[in-house]
């Protein structure tokens, strides 16, 4: 690649990030999420959520905005391909949805609503570009507008190129040094360059930074400066280092650093090292599942390289400042059977625990089984002891093709390695331990789903837990549980603009499934503190390509029913009370009907048949909850002249008996006669 044309597409990506580029910040304590989704060839889709604080009418407007300045007095119209636009609230859509630009209107209530605009820009210079405005009819006044951009997306940068695209601001006025260093991890990079920007575009750094070195540049407090660098490796290399740094020109602390890695160059981690104490650094292969080809990493700190080493061992001692230090690490897996390997890193001081002690997976291109996905996960043990290591393959929408799993401290694997959904004892050290899985999935490659934890022997509760799924199709959202209780995950295919042509979710904890919902539903679920992980394939269908989903948590109603009896006699009556929580509607059926408050009492109707009395309460979501008690009708009593023969009616049987037997006796003799 010629670097001319390397060089331009760092100014280009200058200006694009100047005018498109944003950062937001989302917080939900609950999931409650609704996206619209495109496939990979397919212009992203633009979303913007509103807020009506009054009920009534309101108008969406979407204006198509491209022309081509074409030098003549009137610009020429520059269309988009195609565009539609629909408006949700929560998972239903309001309104009609537009299929090309122009207006609709929809009745809202109070609450937040989401515009989802998908579409294509056409041919012609210029296409792209719309504009989004939300009316109040009523009042004819404006609510909120955007203006965005349909655009295709980007070719991705070749895998031996990497960018620092960031902001900073100084503390004060003054003379700065920006310098720009190749850490040549494994060897200095081919191209590299670093230009700094103001806010409005001017270039800073002028000329840019066009290979390794350093400029004075002057910067302004209160100004947020942005700034960019790429750098490029040797193709057949695929890997590299460099750094970013500013600092004040009469010395000092930099006022920003960043070390950047390229290509296979992967970060470790990084550690908060104690000033004046000597640390080391050591590489370990795990040859697990086999030896690596070849192991290097360095420590770096405010741009500079403390450490380094090029082979498993360890390196010379370094004395630290009291700085955070970045560990890099570079691992090569080409040449084995599998492409798959492993290593350790350790950070630590001459004596003591070690600053930083993590185990990675890695697996290469080139090897027999490139569809294999290392993976590796890190957690702190507090106390040392039994635990039990577990592996589940989830087998859903199928089963991996191959499922691999080891737990590693210390520099060194604990117990045996696992196939599958397996579990095993292991003991385990207070300190860091990792997990290394290497997944193939399976035939298909729709994706697949695993899981794993660690747990105390005979505790309940896992300390360590995760889900993760394999496959272009799988995303994850995690949901932190503070508080056990009764909740519900609400799933729905919106169906703008046509329905999914593959959705399906899975609620999971660490190796447990808690459910699944196909196509749309909701699934009610029992929580304890920790963290879930809603897992689930979105896949877009149509001639769009796009779709839209909602996934939401939410508390769940409960409802409680009780009758201060279970048994009455024909015609009688029993009293009802009821009451219940996260609900907003409840309706009665089987012996009494119609809409209910939310709590109360009430007396039945007369019961001359065994009855059963049932409450439904649901939320605005649509989950509910039933619960239902049933009234028996009590055995009338006897009555006389049938069945059992009653007390009066024996004596008088008695008496009949004796008077019939007297005419046979012979009279009776009284006193001496």
């Amino acid at each position: 690649m010629r670097v001319n044309s390397w060089k331009s597409r760092v100014f280009a990506s200058v200006v694009v990030c100047m005018a498109f580029c944003t950062s937001s910040n989302a917080q939900t304590a609950l999931l409650n999420e609704v996206h619209t989704i495109a496939a990979s060839d397919q212009a992203a889709p633009v979303e913007h959520s509103f807020d009506v604080s009054v009920a009534g009418k309101y108008q969406v407007t979407l204006a198509d905005l491209g022309v081509v300045p074409d030098g003549a007095a009137t610009p020429t119209p520059a269309p988009l391909a195609s565009v539609k636009l629909a408006v949700t609230s929560g998972a239903t859509l309001v309104g009609t949805t537009l299929t090309a630009a122009g207006s609709m209107e929809f009745d809202a209530a109070i609450g937040t609503y989401v515009i989802h605009v998908i579409g294509k820009p056409g041919t012609a210079p210029g296409s792209g570009p719309i504009g989004i405005q939300v009316t109040d009819v009523t009042t004819n006044s404006a609510l909120v507008s955007f203006s965005d951009t349909l655009a295709l997306p980007s070719g991705a940068l070749p895998n031996n190129e990497s960018t620092l695209d960031d902001s900073f601001t100084v503390a004060s006025d003054g003379s700065y040094v920006v310098t720009l260093a190749d850490l040549s991890l494994p060897e200095p990079l081919t191209a590299l360059t670093l230009v700094i920007t103001t806010p409005s575009g001017t270039f800073v750094t002028n000329p840019p930074l066009a290979t390794a070195g350093s400029a004075t540049v002057s910067l302004q407090h209160g100004v947020s400066y942005r700034i960019f660098a790429v750098g490029q490796s040797d193709a057949t290399v695929n890997a590299g280092l460099y750094s970013a740094t500013v600092s004040p020109a009469g010395g000092g602390a930099p006022v920003y650093s960043k070390v950047v890695p390229v290509g296979t160059v992967a970060p470790v981690g990084s550690a908060a090292l104690t000033g004046g104490t000597s640390y080391t650094l050591k590489l370990a292969d795990l040859s697990y599942p086999t030896a690596l080809a070849s192991l290097s990493a360095v420590v770096a700190t405010n741009g500079h390289i403390a450490a380094q080493i090029n082979a498993a061992g360890t390196s010379p001692a370094f004395t630290a400042t009291a700085s955070t230090y970045q560990v890099f690490a570079l691992a090569s897996a080409v040449g084995t059977t599998t492409g798959n390997g492993s290593y350790t890193v350790t950070l630590a001081p001459q004596s003591g625990p070690p600053a930083l002690s993590l185990a990675r997976a890695v697996s290469a291109a080139g090897a027999t089984t490139p569809s294999t996905v290392p993976y590796y996960f890190d957690t702190t043990v507090e106390t040392a002891g039994s635990y039990q290591f577990d592996l589940t393959d989830f087998a859903v929408p199928e089963k991996f093709g191959a499922l691999t799993a080891v737990a590693v401290q210390n520099g060194a694997v604990l117990g045996t390695s696992m196939s599958g959904t397996a579990s095993q004892t292991v003991t385990v050290a207070a300190g860091p331990v990792s997990f290394l899985v290497f997944a193939q999935p399976g035939a298909t490659g729709t994706g697949s789903l695993f899981g794993i934890d660690l747990t105390v022997s005979g505790a309940a509760a896992p300390v360590y837990e995760m889900t993760q799924g394999v496959g272009q199709l799988f995303s994850r959202r995690q949901v932190t549980f503070t508080t056990a209780g009764n909740y519900a995950l609400t799933v729905a295919d919106v169906g703008f603009p046509v329905p999914l042509a593959t959705f399906a979710v899975y609620l999971t904890r660490g190796t447990n499934r808690v459910g699944s919902v196909y196509a749309g539903g909701p699934l009610k679920f029992a929580a304890t503190p920790g963290d879930y992980y809603v897992n689930f394939i979105a896949q877009p269908g149509g001639t769009d390509k796009a779709g839209t989903y909602a996934l939401g948590i939410v508390t769940a109603p409960a409802v409680t029913l009780t009758s201060d009896v279970t048994t009455v006699a024909s015609g009688g009556v029993v009293h009802l009370t009821w009451s219940s929580q996260d609900a907003t509607a409840c309706t009665a059926s089987g012996g009494w009907s119609g809409t209910q408050t939310l709590s109360g009492t009430i007396a039945s109707t007369a019961l001359t048949t065994a009855t059963t009395f049932t409450l439904t309460c649901s939320d605005s979501s649509g989950v509910s909850d039933s619960q239902s008690v049933s009234v028996a009708i009590a055995a009338p009593a006897p009555k006389s002249g049938g069945g059992a023969l009653g007390s009066d009616l024996l004596l008088l049987l008695a008496g009949a008996v004796v008077l019939r037997l007297s005419r046979f006796l012979p009279p009776m003799r009284v006193g001496g006669l």
